[in-house]
């Protein structure tokens, strides 16, 4: 763990959904003083062993330093704004070195909460493997050849995208970090990848896509999984700025087919372009799909958005029965009133 000071009910929240699970607990902490702040005290009851390191602005170096600390065969990375939900991992039976979790992200949109989820590279066996990046720091092999990840059937809850103000410094803190990489490293697709996300984080969209875009044109492949994401945020970025035209080139990616997100971001793509008939085809092939990040675009988002192309157009009884499909969600029954 890396913990930042001042967020003592969030770290004992964390700690105690790993009691019992993990055989010990190696946090890197930044030693100086914070009024009130009650960090040492909780750490010190979970038998947490402390590393003092002043905040050297590089998680990758802070990680590593936790790293060299630990003696199990197993290393869980977990953060302080994070808590351990479901935890089904036999290492007597694991076949990979490396590990995907599922992190489920709570986070708020215009009043509304949502959540959507992805999987993160979070478990190692311990000795082969170190992390490199100043921000968004990356598991990388000691010899430095890929790997393939498995998927563990851990699930980690995630409350860092709640408090809107606190996620806008820590997107102005990452990008600085992000861009002092560029600066040093040269181009990088995944590092503008997160350069356009701490934009689009603060709904500058225009410079979002202008990231995203160097990113794409410094070899983002689809191949490597952050790219779906990427071209989503892309896309959304395109609509944002009055550019639906623009992101019709995002349309057709065979890889994203089974996507609920990626299909429902077609829809939204041919929906602002008035090609309707191909909206309401992805949006009704976004419910049949069996991966979903985002809650909702499998399912009432999906049909809410037939809803209301059919009631533009003046259908108003394929409307009602799209309305119908999306069940309690409130803009429907709003779309089911005004019809009535």
């Amino acid at each position: 763990m890396i913990i930042k000071r001042g967020e003592c009910e969030k770290l004992h929240r964390c700690l105690a959904s790993i009691h019992g699970i993990v055989s010990e607990i190696v946090a890197v902490v930044d030693p100086s003083p914070m009024d009130g702040d009650t960090t040492d005290e909780i750490l010190f009851e979970y038998g947490a062993k402390e590393i003092f390191l002043p905040w050297p602005k590089d998680y990758a170096a802070a990680r590593n330093a936790g790293l060299k600390q630990i003696t199990g065969d197993w290393v869980l990375m977990i953060d302080t704004d994070e808590y351990i939900k479901v935890f089904d991992f036999d290492e007597n039976k694991a076949d990979r070195d490396v590990y995907r979790v599922v992190r489920e992200n709570e986070y708020v949109s215009e009043d509304n909460a949502l959540q959507n989820t992805e999987r993160i590279t979070r478990l190692f066996r311990s000795g082969l493997f170190h992390f490199e990046g100043k921000v968004h720091e990356q598991v990388t092999a000691d010899d430095g050849k890929p790997y393939a990840a498995g998927n563990a059937n851990i699930i980690l809850g995630h409350t860092g995208y709640v408090d809107q103000e606190q996620m806008l410094k820590k997107s102005a803190s990452y990008r600085e970090l992000l861009f002092k990489m560029i600066e040093e490293d040269g181009d990088d697709p995944y590092v503008y990848f997160q350069i356009g996300r701490t934009f689009y984080v603060e709904k500058d969209y225009e410079n979002a896509a202008s990231a995203f875009e160097k990113a794409i044109d410094a070899g983002a492949d689809t191949k490597d999984e952050y790219v779906e994401s990427l071209l989503e945020t892309y896309g959304y970025s395109l609509i944002e700025t009055g550019r639906s035209k623009d992101a019709m080139s995002l349309t057709g990616f065979e890889e994203y087919a089974d996507s609920a997100d990626y299909q429902f971001l077609c829809g939204l793509i041919y929906m602002n372009n008035a090609l309707f008939d191909d909206a309401i085809a992805h949006f009704t092939k976004a419910t049949e799909c069996s991966k979903v990040s985002v809650a909702g675009t499998d399912s009432y988002i999906s049909w809410y958005n037939c809803g209301v192309i059919n009631e533009v157009l003046g259908d108003t009884q394929k409307a009602a029965s799209y309305y119908k499909k999306a069940g309690s969600y409130e803009p429907a029954l709003k779309g089911l009133k005004r019809l009535s």
